[in-house]
């Protein structure tokens, strides 16, 4: 028959009839599917990369569907705000726990580290000072010198010791300092005692040895300590101006993420035509309240350990240096009536250490009229500036004595330290040790003090923002769930 297909041959169908057919099949789509290729060689590949990619780009293309309606809107919306609350909250929750802790380390080892350091260079110090005045006493020398001699070497021998306490990797040079002052002070102590026996002999060598002693405290030991003292006392400053520096980088996490959620919340009413949501709002309130904690514990933190410590340390450390300079004069004041030594030369080192000391004074006056220093003992200034002028009195006395060839007086002025009439040199100089020793102490108290108002301005920063920012996203997905129940 015309027109029918012979047996074996397949029907012949036009073009345009196999393109209607198969766009009215109900089975077609806009994209063409993937189906198994012909050849056998690739379909482990192909059906492995289908089963490796096509579930999950599945799951993406209804994710993405999903997110183009209000609800998945609503969804994602919250979702963000819940990523910004937590990471905002996290990050001053960590830094704030981060920074009590070490700000509790500055206070409980670093200063106390830089209060031994201290304690070694004023110790060493005075033990040479000591020395030196029981050296030129006529006779044998008293129990109450040898005494207080003896309490000074023990005191900068445990001062030595506790000043490596603190330490860290970074802190070699503070070790090796250490390590040379306890080397040389047996050296020191030595020779102290080779010239008190050859002094008790009555040998010249003596003042050989006493000399040497002196030289070796002065020139190698008591530099040392300087330096010590100087690099722990950097490392405090240092560390509490890094500790108490303003928080920026959490601050503006919270900031941001208290915008991202107003942001929200007028999204929400331009969605839903209500003003206000309750659990928005409540979140709104917990983090400007976790943010405010934050910027109060910051700004309190400082104000006490930046600007007060800052003020405090200045006269602690001018007093520090004025007593320092204090023992040395001292030292060289008694060693004048062994050595001989240039009454020009004593004179203005003199005038530079009471000059010193009258600013310490200064700087310790200034701080108490700001009220950063709190007068727990009202005596200890006046007494000070009262020993300084006693000690300039008598060290003229002394002087004229020495310039006289009055040695007896001169040794009665520079040694006697209980004297029965007007004040000697040796026991003003006592007077303004005590005293500028006291005057160390109160400001010390007072730096300490302001550190731990830092710390304490830092405690439960770390858990309360964790809770208001942790309560905030509770209230976010409460305050939504009633939105999303009307769509679905």
């Amino acid at each position: 028959m015309e027109g029918a297909a012979r047996p074996g041959e397949r029907a012949a169908t036009h073009p345009d009839d196999a393109a209607r057919n198969h766009h009215d099949h109900p089975a077609d789509h806009w994209l063409d599917e993937v189906t198994e290729p012909a050849a056998p060689a690739f379909s482990n590949a192909t059906q492995l990369a289908m089963s490796s990619f096509v579930g999950p780009a599945r799951l993406v293309r209804r994710l993405y569907h999903f997110a183009a309606t209000t609800p998945g809107k609503l969804f994602t919306v919250t979702l963000i705000l819940t990523v910004a609350l937590a990471a905002a909250g996290l990050s001053m929750s960590n830094t704030s726990a981060n920074r009590h802790a070490a700000l509790d380390d500055l206070l409980n080892s670093t200063e106390p580290m830089s209060n031994a350091a201290h304690h070694l260079y004023t110790n060493l110090s005075l033990a040479d000072t000591v020395a030196t005045t029981g050296f030129v006493q006529a006779g044998v020398e008293s129990e109450a010198n040898r005494e207080r001699y003896n309490e000074a070497i023990d005191a900068a021998s445990v001062a030595a010791t506790q000043s490596v306490l603190g330490t860290n990797s970074d802190d070699a040079r503070i070790r090796e300092l250490v390590t040379y002052i306890q080397r040389e002070l047996p050296v020191y102590t030595a020779l102290v005692e080779k010239a008190r026996t050859n002094h008790r002999a009555g040998n010249a060598v003596a003042n050989s040895y006493m000399s040497n002693a002196s030289s070796l405290m002065r020139d190698k030991i008591l530099p040392a300590a300087s330096e010590l003292f100087s690099l722990t006392s950097a490392k405090v400053k240092e560390q509490q101006q890094r500790l108490t520096s303003p928080q920026w980088v959490p601050l503006s996490g919270l900031v941001a993420a208290l915008f991202f959620l107003l942001i929200a919340q007028w999204w929400l009413w331009r969605l839903t035509r209500r003003r206000f949501n309750r659990g928005f709002l409540t979140a709104s309130v917990l983090l400007f309240l976790a943010l405010t904690w934050a910027s109060a514990a910051n700004f309190a933190t400082w104000s006490s350990g930046y600007h007060g410590f800052e003020t405090v340390s200045r006269p602690w450390d001018s007093l520090t240096a004025s007593r320092i300079e204090a023992q040395q004069t001292r030292t060289s004041e008694t060693l004048a009536l062994v050595l001989r030594s240039s009454e020009s030369d004593m004179s203005v080192r003199f005038s530079s250490t009471l000059y010193s000391i009258s600013n310490a004074l200064e700087d310790y006056e200034a701080a108490l009229a700001d009220d950063d220093i709190p007068i727990n003992d009202p005596a200890l200034l006046p007494a000070a500036k009262q020993a300084a002028q006693e000690w300039e009195d008598s060290h003229k006395e002394f002087m004229n004595a020495l310039a006289d060839g009055d040695y007896d007086k001169a040794i009665y002025e520079a040694t006697v330290s209980t004297p029965n009439g007007s004040p000697t040199a040796a026991s003003a100089f006592d007077d303004v040790d005590n005293s500028l020793a006291g005057l160390i102490s109160e400001a010390r108290v007072s730096m300490r003090s302001y550190l731990e108002q830092g710390l304490n301005a830092m405690t439960m920063v770390s858990t309360m923002v964790f809770l208001l920012t942790s309560g905030a996203i509770i209230a976010v997905w409460l305050g939504i769930r009633p939105r999303l129940q009307e769509y679905l």
